[in-house]
């Protein structure tokens, strides 16, 4: 069975080499990589042919205007493999991360889709305040509770076409955690493999923090998720004496608020300006479903 390594970049000159390098060095090498350039212009994309020719795998390079999503999905849509893994451009995979993260699809076939696990690079001293003050939550207890990043996952190609790939109306963020909801609700069956590790920076300053905040509210009001936990950032935001209230109460105070507004602020943007879910998405247990999606529920109730 074909396993496929995809990606979608954007204006990663000084992460391409660094990241095509941890590729190399693979264990198990994937049997193709696909990757979609969505338009750079720091010289991303003539590094990245530069790399591919050197290449002992099979690679296909394509650059196209698109968002996240568009290229998530063309990347897989190019791929001639049965298994698809997926990470970004910039994290750090460990050598055995592609092995990992697509032997359990080898070796149990009523799993669908893997989650492994995406450590923090902690190289600053702002990146050491973050692991006080927003600290990586706990892994998943139960396959229920596994939405992992793109940037660490792997799936059959029937699971990501049961619902329709990954939802392109988005502007820009939500699209792998809405994706993840699909995948849940029309019933794959997820595993973790915590073996399965990638290390990202998360941010190299408060600007670039806070900008990936907002940016991260923009997408989950558009994707119409986790309503309630944004809601609460806007209350900390509108009362910010409700910050003290907290373990670190007077300590980082203005870098908290502004943390919160930075949350908040975007989801309400999202909410009031950005993109509406396309009329043919329906809202099912709380979840916006694509056609597809819709259809292989159908399917699914229908065979219980």
């Amino acid at each position: 069975m074909k396993r496929a390594l995809i990606a979608t970049l954007f204006n990663e000159a000084d992460n391409v080499s660094r990241w095509w390098d941890c590729l190399a060095q693979q264990t198990v090498p994937p049997d193709e990589i696909v990757i979609v350039d969505g338009g750079s212009k720091d010289g991303t994309w003539e590094k990245l042919q530069a790399l591919a020719a050197s290449s002992r795998v099979p690679v296909k390079l394509e650059q196209r205007r698109c968002n996240i999503a568009e290229g998530r999905n063309r990347a897989i849509a190019l791929a001639d493999a049965e298994i698809i893994a997926s990470t970004d451009a910039g994290c750090v995979a460990e050598p055995a991360w592609f092995d990992e993260i697509t032997r359990p699809l080898l070796a149990d076939a009523t799993v669908d889709v893997v989650g492994g696990c995406a450590e923090r690079i902690v190289a600053s001293d702002f990146h050491r305040l973050l692991e006080r003050l927003d600290p990586a939550g706990p892994p998943p207890a139960t396959p229920d509770d596994l939405y992992p990043s793109s940037r660490t996952i792997a799936f059959r190609r029937q699971a990501w076409a049961d619902v329709g790939g990954y939802p392109e109306w988005l502007t820009l963020t939500a699209e792998d955690a809405l994706f993840n909801y699909e995948l849940h609700l029309v019933g794959k069956k997820f595993f973790y493999n915590p073996r399965a590790v990638v290390r990202w920076p998360v941010r190299e300053d408060v600007q670039a923090y806070r900008k990936m905040l907002y940016g991260y509210g923009y997408g989950a009001a558009e994707a119409r998720l986790y309503a309630p936990y944004f809601r609460q950032r806007l209350l900390l935001t509108l009362c910010p004496p409700l910050l003290l209230l907290s373990q670190h109460r007077f300590k980082y105070f203005g870098f908290r608020w502004h943390k919160n507004a930075a949350s908040a602020t975007g989801w309400i943007a999202g909410f009031l300006k950005g993109k509406r879910p396309p009329p043919d998405w329906r809202r099912v247990r709380g979840v916006l479903l694509s056609p597809p999606a819709q259809h292989c529920l159908a399917q699914v109730e229908k065979s219980r």
